[in-house]
């Protein structure tokens, strides 16, 4: 036992059990326990109680019980060294682990790096000549002194190394630097952020994980914004902007507004909502879609209003509803996201607008590829009258479909008998695996895209449910083309459930080389691609191309074989003969 028996039972007597699954689960107190979803299996009537006097948790569908640590250790897959090492960190108690240590206190340096670089930026800020003009720069956007503490914001110097000699002189390690993204070495150590305002970032527990530097100098030609690199503790596709901040607020509006970027959670603050999270501007990821329907099930999307803030909204209401949270969204003005609003237009506005404005999901896409239409051009009708189609089949609702089949025959001045005639035909249902922002809605005969799709979404499903591994092999026993790293991943997939009963996610990626663990993390993290419970389709997909490049095989064999004879008769040149598609 690497940790004292005492201190454990301390852990458990001092840790509340119903604020730390609150934090996870949203709780409702019913007599003398609490209920609420069980997250460990897909719950859909409150079958998870919490009993704050016996200091246990019981979900009365699938089995799962014990205490605060059990939880902690199995909704964050980690051992019970580091979940006792995450509760006694939160609850204040000095922890000392054997040499094993533990995940946590292997990254804790990191940590405590970049808490000690937040402090130094803001310090720097406010008590520097440079810090005055960045002060001038953020009092002239729109933030004052209080917002500006409130969401720690900084100045990293012009200075080539002066974060790096200062951690220096605190007893810091500059490979350690290195690891956590704020040094780089070259014929010397010198900073990574240097001559910008810098915004810290954290991870869903609170912890500083890395940042974002803005320039503020008119005439710096350098990009506009600069963020840390992934790396150990800094995974873009993890964070959310201002969630240990807002997690209460959000929790008791039982909503939340997702933005792109900081800067409008900063917006929204200024506004007076401070139920605001942002995802940094990439695609939204499956860990921040479940990070999220643990603090509430009602989701607005705000992204920029212009075509690529479009798109990546139509993506967002694909993949919320696919996770069953219910999302609405807000067509921001075309120039204009929430930041470059309240700062032409002042607060009251964007709250005004904020409040006011959400549409339901189908409202939204209707609208975005309304705003494409051009009436006098009937390519445009047609890609406008197929792109609607495929959000009407996504939702699959007779209710919508008659609804918006008769406004498209408004909108087109045509009958509505004829858009349900062609609507009749239109068969094909987006899921996530296939889902793009598709120009059109007639697809090829054959994707490879959709082939390839199919073969990591049966990956990522074979890693989250071992009972379909025996499907998978034998129906996939003859598996010899395609990706080759996704079919490697797949074989070592059928090894390792060969010996091990469950996953280890980081022993299974232990056996992949290097460019196989980079392909899997994408695909764990890819929002595009899901979990299918029933396989059989996926399996399909992936035979049916197995016999299409066979036929395509045999196809260019018996044209090259023409083309010979062709030349042989005709005593053409090699040259001159052309291959038809």
């Amino acid at each position: 036992m690497l940790i004292p028996t005492e201190t454990i039972q301390k852990i458990r007597d001092e840790a509340d059990i119903v604020e730390v699954i609150g934090e996870q689960v949203k709780l409702n107190k019913k007599g003398a326990n609490y209920v609420g979803l069980c997250p460990f299996h897909n719950d859909t009537n409150p079958s998870l109680t919490v009993s704050p006097s016996k200091r246990i948790f019981t979900c009365f569908s699938c089995g799962a019980t014990g205490n605060v640590i059990t939880f902690v250790q199995n909704f964050e897959k980690v051992s019970f060294v580091e979940a006792v090492s995450r509760l006694a960190q939160k609850v204040g108690i000095p922890l000392e682990i054997g040499t094993a240590g533990s995940k946590s206190q292997i990254l804790k340096k990191y940590y405590d790096l970049l808490e000690k670089a937040t402090n130094f930026y803001q310090f720097y800020l406010y008590n520097t000549t440079e810090g005055q003009e960045a002060l001038k720069y953020l009092y002239k956007r729109g933030l004052n002194d209080k917002i500006i503490k409130r969401f720690r914001i900084g100045l990293a110097p012009r200075d080539r190394d002066l974060l790096y000699r200062a951690l220096l002189q605190e007893k810091f390690q500059p490979l350690d630097m290195i690891e956590a993204g704020l040094v780089r070495s070259g014929k010397n150590y010198y900073d990574v952020f240097r001559n910008r305002i810098v915004f810290p970032l954290e991870d869903t527990t609170g912890n500083i994980v890395g940042f974002s530097g803005r320039i503020y100098y008119v005439a710096d030609t350098e990009a506009k914004y600069l963020n840390s690199s992934e790396n150990a503790v800094f995974k873009k596709g993890q964070i959310l902007y201002n969630f240990e901040q807002a997690r209460n607020e959000i929790r008791g509006a039982d909503s939340v507004f997702i933005f792109e970027g900081f800067m409008d959670v900063i917006a929204a603050h200024r506004a007076g909502i401070d139920n605001a999270l942002a995802i940094m501007g990439t695609a939204l990821t499956e860990h921040q879609i479940q990070a999220i329907k643990r603090l509430t099930e009602n989701v607005t999307l705000c992204f920029d209003g212009d075509s690529a803030g479009c798109e990546a909204t139509k993506k967002g209401i694909y993949l919320m509803n696919n996770a069953g949270i219910n999302c609405k969204a807000i067509l921001m003005p075309e120039k204009y996201d929430p930041d470059d609003y309240i700062n032409e237009f002042g607060g009251d506005k964007l709250a005004e607008y904020l409040v006011n404005k959400p549409l339901n999901g189908i409202d939204y896409l209707y609208l975005v590829e309304k705003r494409q239409l051009n009436q006098e051009d009937i390519t445009s009708i047609e890609e406008f009258k197929n792109n609607v189609f495929r959000h009407l089949n996504f939702f699959n609702s007779n209710v919508i479909n008659e609804i918006y089949l008769k406004k498209m025959a408004e909108d087109l001045n045509v009958q509505v008998k004829s858009l349900q005639s062609d609507f009749s035909k239109s068969s094909y249902r987006p899921s996530i695996t296939d889902y793009q922002p598709l120009k059109s809605y007639v697809l090829p005969r054959f994707k490879k895209d959709k082939y390839e799709n199919s073969e990591k979404a049966l990956i990522k499903t074979l890693i989250y449910h071992r009972d379909k591994y025996y499907e998978a092999k034998d129906r996939l026993a003859a598996y010899t083309t395609g990706n080759r790293q996704n079919r490697n991943i797949l074989y070592k997939l059928f090894d390792y459930y060969k010996n091990n009963n469950e996953m280890n996610l980081e022993d299974f990626m232990a056996l992949l080389d290097a460019e196989e663990t980079i392909i899997l993390t994408e695909i764990l993290n890819s929002p595009f691609i899901g979990q299918y419970v029933e396989i059989t389709e996926l399996i399909d997909t992936i035979k049916k191309y197995k016999y299409y490049e066979q036929v395509i095989q045999l196809r260019d064999k018996e044209k090259t074989e023409e083309n010979l004879v062709k030349l042989r008769e005709n005593k053409l040149s090699i040259t001159t003969i052309k291959f038809k598609e």
